[in-house]
């Protein structure tokens, strides 16, 4: 239960595992965090993969390395390029076979990984769930690199929010709203359709998260790239004090 009369909360939408971090940089910053899962992982059926085919492996997320972690014998050997620094801790422990880059974004990954592959007769493979914050297709196109998507799990939208963060709504204790993605922004407007959001600021990872959301009467929408810890948690503070 969360005590009346305090003052307003920073939501972050993302599993409670992920989000720990950033919700502790925040509170040793004097601001209030509540950590709001709104869908869960439910891992796709995919067609079995012909993993030698492919030079490098580019995974998206920590869920990603969860479910591709069953066929690490299969892939241990494939250079893997991750997003974040805490993506690529799980896959190191998961035994990929993680190369280091000093790419802070999926944009700055793509390009990273463009520099490290030689074009002629290499492909990549992105891992991920249905819609990427950063689709780095496009770039691999451009740099004559063939490269496939496959999808390999899906999130399922909670039909509802917590008993606090629907107290929190009513009560406009929402100042700050963190998310991650495209989909848990499609998922995130469903749920507060009837709540007034014009006082609020959202924090979002990418500009195609922002194109979805940019469109509703938030306070403002502040994109951030870099998703580096100290640098997401730093944009969010600045913005709790604007």
């Amino acid at each position: 239960m969360i005590p009346n009369n305090l003052k307003p909360y920073t939501l972050i939408l993302r599993e409670t595992e992920r989000a720990a971090p950033l919700k502790d940089l925040l509170i040793k910053n004097n601001i209030n965090v509540l950590i709001e899962p709104i869908y869960k992982i439910s891992p796709v059926k995919f067609k079995p993969i012909e993993f030698k085919e492919y030079t490098a492996l580019l995974i998206t997320s920590v869920n990603t390395v969860k479910i591709l972690a069953k066929e690490i014998e299969k892939i241990n050997k494939i250079k893997t390029y991750c997003v974040g620094k805490v993506t690529e801790k799980y896959a190191l422990e998961a035994g990929f076979n993680c190369i280091k880059t000093k790419a802070n974004s999926g944009k700055t990954l793509a390009y990273e990984v463009i520099k490290h592959i030689n074009n002629d007769n290499n492909k990549i493979l992105i891992a991920g769930g249905n819609n990427l914050a950063y689709d780095p297709l496009p770039d691999f196109k451009e740099a004559n690199i063939e490269a496939k998507h496959i999808i390999i799990y899906k999130k399922i939208p909670n039909k509802k929010m917590s008993y606090d963060c629907l107290q929190l709504f009513k009560n406009n204790k929402i100042s700050n709203v963190v998310l991650y993605s495209p989909e848990t922004a499609q998922i995130f407007i469903r749920l507060v359709k009837n709540y007034d959001i014009k006082n609020i600021h959202v924090t979002c990872l990418g500009l195609k998260t922002k194109t979805i959301l940019e469109v509703y009467n938030w306070k403002k929408v502040q994109v951030i790239d870099n998703i580096e810890l100290k640098s997401f948690a730093n944009s969010i503070i600045k913005s709790n004090l604007t």
